[in-house]
């Protein structure tokens, strides 16, 4: 593909944090940006040269921005595929529509990490309530729906066969259920294709509260071995999927063994940390992949504590921020409502190691 250098515009489907985050790296590269989003005020609003107001299936929108950008890139998966297919110039779409697909539907999800190689934790799908009311719950699961589902939205634990009758699914309709993993630790690694090589990030360690990530330690810490491990698991999916761009696969550590979490086609919370602790950052590296610049290595130049800010949160974390001595990074995305679990922000902090990061998760943790 031809590479493409400033000022060529750079589409991007969805307006939230995450486009925010691809829009400031890639103006700082010297790109242009356009914007399609129905919220007027979403974060990227204020940044995009075109902003495009519509509903992501508006496909004369959609031809707008395929004639607008040079290309296009999005900051979500829940991006509608068929009418994307038929608008959007396949060379203009460089993630690819096979991710987007995939990556929306978590049965096809399971599948698809299996055929690659990499283990889930046991897991059956369902559709009907004669289908559910034959399930064994003989050890601790949690259902989940196949689509739509982030931050621990559609989600139910059942630990015995009394807890099935009060789960609130609704039928028929398509849900997978698993076992519960029993993980030592949570962890997510990004990788970013380029057409010449695929680069990685060292992984991520997670906590997840209530299904939303709260804080984010980088580097994780797991033995080596495991680490490398993780990383080949990825970029085996991202082959698979003939990606480009920064790809992020979350997974359950236990003992010495990795489990398949999801995959995000996109940015990812859990590697905002690269912005301040990495020469380059996950946005960085992905507005470079999808330009067709050669690739480069990130280096590591600090370890860092990333912790998320929710609507709940929002005023002790700025109270936090403006009393603190330490040198922490603020990072708020100019969400107009502050909603309970709502992403509104996150805090960033460097320290030359991992360790050093540990007394700060209880001092700077939020509510």
């Amino acid at each position: 593909m031809n590479l493409l250098n400033p000022p060529a515009v750079i589409g991007i489907i969805g307006g939230g944090q995450l486009g925010q985050m691809l829009a400031l790296s890639a103006i700082e590269q010297g790109y242009w940006i356009a914007v399609l989003d129905p919220d007027p005020h979403c974060p990227c609003s204020k940044l995009a040269h075109h902003f495009i107001q519509a509903q992501y299936n508006d496909e004369e929108a959609l031809k707008k921005l395929n004639v607008l950008a040079d290309v296009i890139t999005y900051e979500f998966e829940n991006v509608d595929v068929e009418a994307t297919r038929r608008v959007i110039e396949a060379h203009k779409l460089p993630q690819g529509f096979k991710a987007l697909m995939i990556s929306q539907d978590r049965l096809l999800e399971k599948q698809f990490a299996i055929q690659c190689g990499i283990p889930c934790v046991p897991f059956e799908h369902f559709n009907t309530r004669a289908e559910f009311d034959a399930l064994s719950i003989n050890r601790p699961r949690v259902i989940k729906t196949r689509r739509y589902g982030y931050d621990g939205k559609g989600q139910s634990y059942l630990y015995t066969e009394i807890d099935k009758g009060q789960c609130s699914l609704r039928f028929p309709h398509p849900y997978v259920i698993e076992d519960i993993c029993l993980f030592d630790r949570e962890i997510s690694v990004a990788v970013c294709a380029f057409d010449d090589g695929i680069v990685a990030f060292e992984p991520f360690e997670n906590l997840h509260v209530k299904g939303i990530l709260r804080s984010s330690l980088f580097p994780a810490r797991i033995d080596p071995a495991l680490s490398q491990k993780a990383n080949e698991a990825a970029i085996r999916l991202v082959k698979a999927l003939d990606y480009r761009g920064i790809l992020v696969v979350e997974y359950f550590v236990s003992g010495d063994e990795i489990y398949f979490n999801e995959f995000a086609p996109r940015p990812h919370n859990s590697a905002h940390g690269t912005i301040e602790a990495c020469d380059f950052s996950q946005f960085d590296l992905h507005i470079r992949a999808i330009s067709h610049h050669p690739k480069v290595e990130p280096k590591r130049l600090q370890c860092n504590l990333m912790l998320n800010i929710l609507g709940e949160d929002y005023e002790h974390a700025l109270k936090l921020w403006n009393t603190s001595k330490e040198a922490i990074h603020l990072h708020l995305y100019g969400k107009t409502e502050k909603r309970p679990q709502r992403k509104m922000g996150h805090l960033s902090l460097n320290t030359d190691t991992v360790e050093a990061c540990i007394p700060l998760i209880n001092q700077w943790r939020t509510r």
